[in-house]
């Protein structure tokens, strides 16, 4: 072998040798981080009422929940659950998918910021936006997400995990639902969320929609009453958009095949079903 061969030969062992010395405290989670996805119906886990949840709060907790403080206690059981201006709840996994630090949210902001090395996931998708998260490859740029479940009472449940605690969620798969309408029922309206990159100007966002020729249902954005005060807004229809500093969501109605249109715009994350 020559001198060239050798040095990339010790080089491999020094690497492989860091790496195992670097990964050692998480070894153990290795089967949880990557069990296969919780079918819904599995598991559901009472987590909060309403009445005790306001909008715009946070909760974190433990899923799936064993009742031992040492093992619930394992950051990659950490979930939080957030009930959004809108009223919307998601829930998603705490473990940044850049370098496992656990993220929070910021109601201010209506974001998730993880503390480390900043990187910014959007509320509504847990889709990282900025910071080094959002240069990953799809789909490791995306939070694992649980989905939650909501009884007449308000009590809240979550019933199973998309997505892999560590890696990411195949969240492009979510608007699968488009297409699905496309073929059973392409000339019929369909309302879908739409979650937006980042928030536009009311004027852009209006732009926007008439070019794709889809009808506004309702939007949601904010009013900047100062540096550090914001307030929350949604209308139907138009009704008062110009008066927002900008708006980070809107249901809409369209056919089939304007949503799929609408979808391929960079500044949209994706398209939810309402």
């Amino acid at each position: 072998m020559n001198v060239a061969g050798r040095r990339r030969t010790l080089l491999k062992a020094v690497l492989g040798t860091s790496l195992i010395a670097t990964l050692a405290p998480f070894l153990s989670w290795g089967g949880y981080l990557f069990r296969p996805e919780a079918a819904a119906g599995q598991i559901r886990q009472r987590i909060i009422n309403l009445k005790d949840f306001p909008v715009n709060s946070k909760l974190t907790f433990p899923f799936p929940a064993t009742g031992d403080p040492t093992v619930d206690s394992d950051p990659f059981r950490q979930y939080i659950l957030v009930h959004l201006p809108s009223g919307d709840l998601k829930a998603f996994s705490k473990v940044c998918v850049h370098l496992w630090c656990l993220y929070d949210y910021i109601p201010e902001k209506r974001e998730f910021q993880c503390p480390c090395h900043g990187s910014i996931y959007n509320a509504d998708t847990g889709v990282s936006i900025r910071g080094p998260a959002a240069l990953q490859p799809y789909p490791t740029n995306a939070l694992p997400e649980l989905t939650i479940e909501v009884d007449p009472d308000g009590t809240v449940y979550a019933t199973g995990l998309k997505g892999r605690i560590g890696y990411g969620r195949e969240y492009r798969a979510e608007a699968a639902w488009i297409q699905q309408r496309q073929s059973t029922s392409p000339d019929t309206p369909a309302v879908a969320y739409v979650a937006l990159k980042d928030p536009l100007p009311p004027e852009e966002f209006l732009t926007t929609l008439r070019r794709y020729d889809v009808q506004l249902v309702k939007w949601y954005g904010y009013f900047d009453k100062s540096r550090t005060e914001r307030e929350w807004l949604m209308n139907e229809g138009e009704k008062n958009v110009t008066q927002a500093t900008a708006v980070y969501g809107a249901d809409i109605s369209a056919v089939p095949a304007k949503l799929q249109r609408l979808l391929e715009d960079q500044r949209i994350i994706t398209l939810l079903p309402r």
